[in-house]
């Protein structure tokens, strides 16, 4: 009899104590879920590897990043107009997140990497090199936005960037560590001015 009711008291409090115990779901349950996207929450850029479409990470306000693999990619970029422009910066450090304040900058308070006369020089057509500097940007537009006019692309191969010598180096991207940081803007009113919208941060990473 005393047996039966001690079988009975420990068949009541194992669930009881179950419930309290930590589980794996319920762990994974108190992290932060990933919010995953197809294209940038601002301007709508997209990534492309292997041929296949590689989704972003919303991050905070105006930062996403994407997740890569040590090989060739392609950003793909709306088509708004016919004269479309993009303004890339790419540089080895999230300092230039700071460099733009929330309201609207116009061309003598820009950052210097988006100021008149500092496009970087790349071929007619592009070269397939994502140039690295704090003081420069990729001035896309034409055929640098690729040979398609319904889809405007541009292709990454070799990363141009600095040395600790301070020479200038061409890498294939599988030379690359990374992550790197892009500041990417688009003037769609066109009146010269970094307006909030216009402009969003993506930081590259690679695996």
């Amino acid at each position: 009899m005393l047996g039966s009711l001690r079988a009975l008291l420990f068949s009541l409090a194992l669930p009881a104590a179950l419930l309290l115990m930590p589980s794996a779901a319920m762990a994974m349950d108190d992290d932060s879920p990933v919010v995953s996207l197809r294209h940038s929450p601002w301007l709508a850029l997209r990534f492309e590897q292997d041929g296949k479409e590689v989704l972003l990470r919303r991050g905070e306000a105006l930062k996403s990043s994407v997740q890569l693999k040590k090989r060739p990619f392609t950003i793909v970029l709306p088509v708004r107009g016919e004269d479309d422009t993009y303004w890339i910066t790419a540089w080895s450090e999230a300092s230039i997140f700071e460099k733009i304040i929330n309201k609207p900058q116009p061309v003598l308070d820009m950052p210097l990497f988006f100021q008149p006369g500092t496009s970087m020089a790349d071929s007619r057509a592009g070269s397939g090199r994502l140039m690295l500097s704090e003081q420069g940007h990729h001035f896309l537009n034409g055929i640098r936005l690729g040979p398609d006019l319904d889809r405007h692309t541009f292709h990454v191969s070799s990363v141009l960037d600095t040395d600790l010598d301070g020479e200038r180096r061409d890498r294939p991207i599988q030379k690359v560590d990374g992550p790197i940081y892009l500041v990417a803007w688009f003037d769609e009113n066109d009146d010269q001015e970094i307006n909030y919208g216009e402009y969003e941060y993506l930081v590259l990473n690679f695996r």
